[in-house]
């Protein structure tokens, strides 16, 4: 790739055990950050791989920055160290299942470059992040949409749409989407609460939401996912809602501000987990809240680095949810 030494773009893939995926998918980048028109750089984060991962980038992929974890990290650990190793402008993130067409770094980065409509040739103010669209690459079944956070009963959830244009939205998937570098390490990145994994994306693009900054949906920009769920292999059928779960209950709970709307959401939870008993639905809800109320002071302390190290908030959750 040609610019390697000033690069603009920095794309981030955090690996663990992917060796089944990394030769077309890192190739899928390469081809990708060619066409981009932009000098770029991949940076792999190996976190401890057990398979042939990390001799297979150094034989097949010697362009590639290698770092390897000397322990286990997860995901968060391991993207924010890739964020931290980067030296281009713009992060894009990109999970190590995913194979990407030519023109996705083109499009998925073109907001950060794009000039404001006055002509003045400045950089779009406070974008932070860019999510892509990801389709299953056997079926091309949606994988991640447009997601944005909505109230309900059960505090703040995610709902869903597929907007054919860019637009404005609250959350972004980590596992294809582009930053702002400077201000991803100024939030501290992923943060590593939710390990191993669910909701810390999200959290992080809710969090830049209130501080004012722009968080786009682009649908033009596609990525395919060949993956098959592994954390959800990891964690088995009722980790996986157990986990999901818990991690939601944490998301509210460090980023409300509105002690109503914390105290409606707790006050709510009997009676969704009730009405998930007699729907037949299981034990996972109780259980995910019980292993949330196991990681309290772990959530107390996350609420209280968010409170005294975020930006001031410029959109409430009531603005946000679209709520008054």
């Amino acid at each position: 790739m040609s610019g390697a030494n000033a690069p603009e773009i920095s794309v981030i893939v955090a690996n663990w055990n992917g060796e089944a995926f990394l030769r077309e998918g890192l190739a899928s980048l390469f081809r990708s950050a060619a066409a981009s028109g932009r000098a770029c750089e991949i940076v792999v984060v190996d976190d401890c791989s057990t398979d042939g991962s990390a001799a297979l980038i150094r034989e097949c992929f010697p362009e590639v920055r290698l770092f390897c974890n000397t322990a286990n990290q997860r995901f968060a650990h391991t993207s924010n160290r890739g964020a931290r190793e980067a030296r281009g402008r713009v992060l894009v993130m990109v999970n190590n299942d995913v194979e990407v067409p030519e023109d996705f770094l083109r499009v998925l980065t073109a907001p950060f470059f794009e000039t404001d409509s006055s002509g003045a040739g400045s950089v779009v103010p406070i974008l932070f992040a860019v999510g892509a669209k990801t389709v299953d690459r056997a079926t091309g079944a949606p994988n991640q949409l447009c997601m944005r956070a909505v109230w309900r009963w059960r505090g703040i959830e995610k709902a869903w749409s597929d907007p054919a244009d860019r637009t404005e939205t609250t959350y972004i998937q980590g596992g294809a989407a582009a930053y702002d570098r400077q201000r991803f390490l100024q939030l501290g990145g992923f943060n590593p609460l939710y390990s191993p994994g669910y909701w810390e994306d999200y959290d992080l693009s809710y969090r830049a939401a209130k501080a004012g900054w722009r968080v786009v949906y682009e649908p033009r920009a596609v990525a395919w996912h060949v993956g098959k769920g592994s954390l959800g292999q990891v964690l088995g059928p009722h980790g996986l809602p157990q986990v999901d779960e818990r991690n939601r209950l944490w998301f509210n709970w460090v980023n409300l501000d509105s002690g109503a709307m914390l105290a409606r959401q707790v006050l709510a939870l009997p009676g969704a987990y009730g009405l998930d008993l007699l729907r037949g639905r299981g034990v996972d809800g109780p259980l995910g809240f019980g292993r949330a109320c196991l990681g309290l002071p772990r959530v107390f302390e996350a609420r209280r680095a968010r409170i005294q190290g975020d930006p001031p908030t410029v959109r409430p959750d009531q603005d946000l949810l679209g709520i008054s």
